[in-house]
């Protein structure tokens, strides 16, 4: 009996690595006045913030049902395969308990859920890193035991802001504030714990972004580690960037996957994000 790692479309996987690990996306919905859309299936990210730019209302975005949960869980188990569910952080979203309420429903001991604690590529990275366990005919009770240190606030998102405007549109920042960034040019930098954004610093100006980025990773990078994630929302340029000052600056010459920021994060975010997240020491 095989395992197979379900994720939901939040953690932002590019097709490669979903190829590449034979992963199952469960999509969140997107909704856009009275549309709605299935989060990577019939919305890519660049259709997303197409809209995203042209609309006059903001979107939203919502968890997955349960119902959805059991169609996908039913599938696998009629192949006859063990779940691992990986979702993002409970703090953020009622996906993974809408996870939790399909195992019921299912009442499955074949079906392992796990709370990502995470938000963005911070979901995938641990995705990855249960499903090399799984390659390595890993027990399902020692990949549990292996992760909890990552769930546990032990994957750094750094993420950055290009626009304070869809943040003050989705009444996460007041106005006042929102107009006197803008006009000085601060770009806040924020991080993510128990799967909750928080500005962390702010700088004048993108040039600062990335070497704000290495300045943090050179304190608390784990070198041990096998992979650093960046993700980018349409500007893959800058995400070139990044890349480049991290392998020249920290002299890292391990994997590096890059990603596009979706609806879940980019709904909020706007365009022109930039985001790195990696294991800390």
């Amino acid at each position: 009996m095989g395992i197979k790692i379900i994720v939901d479309s939040s953690a932002d996987l590019p097709k490669e690595i979903i190829d590449r690990y034979g992963f199952i996306v469960i999509p969140l919905s997107v909704h856009f006045g009275s549309h709605t859309y299935l989060d990577s299936v019939d919305l890519t990210p660049g259709m997303f913030y197409e809209k995203l730019i042209i609309s006059g209302e903001m979107p939203t975005t919502s968890q997955i049902p349960p119902e959805r949960f059991i169609t996908y869980f039913k599938n696998e188990l009629d192949n006859g395969h063990q779940i691992i569910c990986i979702t993002l952080g409970s703090n953020a979203s009622g996906t993974c308990q809408s996870a939790y309420l399909a195992r019921e429903e299912l009442k499955k001991e074949d079906i392992t859920i796990i709370d990502s604690n995470c938000l963005c590529s911070g979901v995938a990275y641990i995705a990855i890193e249960v499903a090399r366990m799984v390659e390595s005919n890993r027990s399902i009770e020692e990949i549990l035991t292996a992760i909890e240190p990552l769930t546990n606030n032990g994957i750094e998102h750094l993420f950055c802001v290009d626009t304070l405007e869809y943040l003050k549109k989705g009444g996460r920042i007041k106005a006042s504030k929102a107009a006197v960034a803008e006009i000085l040019n601060i770009k806040p930098i924020l991080n993510v714990e128990n799967a909750l954004t928080q500005i962390i610093h702010k700088v004048r100006g993108r040039k600062k972004i990335i070497p704000y980025y290495l300045e943090r990773m050179k304190k608390d990078l784990d070198y041990e580690s096998d992979r650093i994630m960046v993700a980018h929302a349409q500007d893959l340029e800058f995400a070139k960037q990044l890349i480049e000052k991290i392998r020249s600056d920290l002299n890292w010459d391990k994997e590096i996957i890059v990603s596009e920021v979706g609806a879940t994060i980019g709904t909020h975010a706007g365009p022109g994000v930039l985001a790195c997240f990696y294991k800390k020491k």
